[in-house]
């Protein structure tokens, strides 16, 4: 191939202009051009995205959050005639594929038998090809298909559970995933999803439609960030919660907790307060700001920087002093836990 004959400096200018899926495609013909394209910096691509549908499943190359252009298709090979399908060997595994007429975009097939074979295929040697900086995650609009998480080792997954999902069968999916570090729980369901362990093993947990598996989860959370919505849950809980972490008793790697309720409950701000021993920084200096950056599955920085964050009352560990701001409002709790212990924050001025 006279493309490998080119200065290196020359074929990164050529991979460069290149597509994704010509360049996944390309990587296939032989050892020799995975290699080269191997050396080119692709550091570009913060992330591959999958987007698991009920006739397909989709795989993203992520630069930035507006900028995710679809390196490929994995669908199965039932409606396809042979004849529109190529056949390619890599890595002792052969991979069939076609360009789709309607959309040019490179499918890559497979049956019932070589389903799971072909997505590790592709997922492997997408991560060979592009480096191992890559982050992965997967939005997953519908189960039908394929659970991939089940089947790839990815950590930042996105469920949406749709209103007729039955809740045994969710769980039975959930299950299957490993331990997350960044799960998006979006629940749509008609009756509520079970309780599963991986909803508080997870490093950062967002949950949206929480409902009354608010309590249990915050009561047993072991991560470090969590964000609850449409939340169910009574003051008392709550109480429990501070006092439990003032005693140094529960989460003690917890840096950040946002917690809304459902409009059918709200909370008792003065109650609260009167069951807690709540401090107030000093008045004499703007309360510090509370920023926790979070990295979402595709790969952008998210930063609550954003989020009303600058609260005037506190709460200490006994245990080793640390700081923890914390506000409440009838329809809203907010927890965050800072590096510095109190004395600390004496000497930067933010407590008296």
């Amino acid at each position: 191939m006279k493309l490998l004959k080119l200065p290196f400096l020359v074929q990164t200018v050529i991979f460069n202009q290149l597509d994704f899926d010509d360049v996944f495609l390309l990587s296939l013909t032989s050892t020799k051009m995975l290699i080269v394209l191997q050396m080119v910096s692709w550091k570009h691509i913060k992330a591959i995205s999958y987007k698991a549908r009920r006739t397909h499943t989709s795989v993203f190359a992520v630069k930035s959050q507006e900028d995710s252009p679809k390196m490929l298709e994995l669908r199965p090979s039932m409606a396809m005639s042979k004849e529109t399908q190529q056949s390619v060997r890599c890595s002792e595994y052969n991979m069939t594929y076609y360009w789709s007429s309607d959309t040019n975009i490179l499918v890559i097939t497979f049956n019932e038998k070589t389903m799971v074979p072909t997505v590790q295929f592709v997922h492997q040697h997408i991560s060979s090809l592009f480096g191992s900086h890559l982050q992965h995650g997967c939005t997953l609009l519908s189960y039908d298909l394929m659970f991939l998480p089940a089947i790839l080792p990815i950590t930042s997954n996105v469920l949406i559970s749709h209103l007729v999902m039955v809740p045994t069968l969710l769980d039975a999916f959930i299950s299957k995933m490993e331990n997350q570090e960044y799960l998006t729980m979006k629940n749509q369901m008609r009756d509520l999803p079970l309780f599963n362990v991986k909803f508080i093993s997870c490093k950062h947990l967002s949950f949206i439609n929480v409902y009354t598996l608010a309590p249990e989860i915050l009561s047993r959370f072991e991560g470090q960030t969590v964000v609850m919505y449409n939340a169910i849950m009574e003051d008392a809980t709550i109480v429990k919660f501070v006092a439990n972490w003032q005693k140094g008793n529960f989460a003690p790697n917890l840096k950040f907790l946002k917690l809304y309720l459902n409009f059918s409950h709200l909370f008792h701000p003065a109650a609260i307060t009167n069951s807690l021993q709540i401090k107030t920084f000093s008045h004499s200096k703007r309360p510090p700001c509370f920023q926790y950056p979070v990295k979402n599955y595709f790969g952008a920085e998210e930063t609550l920087l954003k989020h009303d964050l600058v609260v005037t009352t506190y709460v200490v560990r006994e245990t080793d002093k640390v700081v923890a701001s914390i506000s409440f409002s009838e329809d809203r709790f907010d927890f965050c836990v800072w590096e510095w212990n109190e004395t600390q924050m004496k000497e930067m001025g933010y407590i008296e």
